[in-house]
């Protein structure tokens, strides 16, 4: 009879790490969360609503995801400081352009916005350039994506430290 020979903790190991790398490249793609199949579609900005929201020419509202823009004032809201400026800011990068918008994790927020990260025809991720350029806070308390998370820390630090957009204002909030 053929005995069977027991694997070590390094065969074990080794089979686990090739395993994983197998579906990192063979399965997962980057930007995407594990297990999810990513979403994509393109859509023309309607109308930019402040720094970090803006409707499609079809009506829908979406929501720029990993940022955090200051409000400009609507109904019974004040504007916070830099709120005119980052809206001004977001329309002179999209308005009527068209869009690629990459969905998150949840397709829409509490308000029935599109949640989205949001790429110009030319691969810019404005989501980021908000962030380098001061329009906005990282935002990350819902968590962001690996592939993206050490860009957008890195373009939120540069900007905080170089006083620029809303970071040059003596209390931005």
């Amino acid at each position: 009879m053929r005995q069977i020979r027991q694997p070590t903790p390094g065969h074990i190991a080794f089979a686990v790490i090739a395993a994983l790398l197998l579906y990192r490249f063979f399965v997962y793609t980057p930007g995407e969360s594990v297990g999810k199949q990513r979403r994509e579609k393109s859509v023309t900005v309607g109308y930019v609503l402040d720094g970090d929201t803006f409707e499609t020419d079809t009506g829908e509202r979406v929501r720029l995801l990993g940022i955090d823009a200051p409000e400009v004032a609507h109904h019974d809201q004040v504007e916070e400081p830099y709120g005119d400026e980052s809206t001004a800011w977001l329309r002179r990068q999209i308005d009527g352009q068209t869009v690629t918008l990459h969905l998150g994790v949840e397709a829409t927020d509490r308000y029935g916005r599109t949640l989205a990260w949001v790429y110009t025809r030319n691969g810019v991720l404005i989501n980021q350039l908000a962030l380098s350029t001061g329009q906005a806070k990282l935002l990350d308390r819902f968590g962001l994506p690996l592939d993206l998370e050490p860009d957008l820390r890195r373009s939120a630090a540069t900007a905080r430290v170089q006083r620029l957009g809303l970071w040059a204002i003596d209390s931005p909030r």
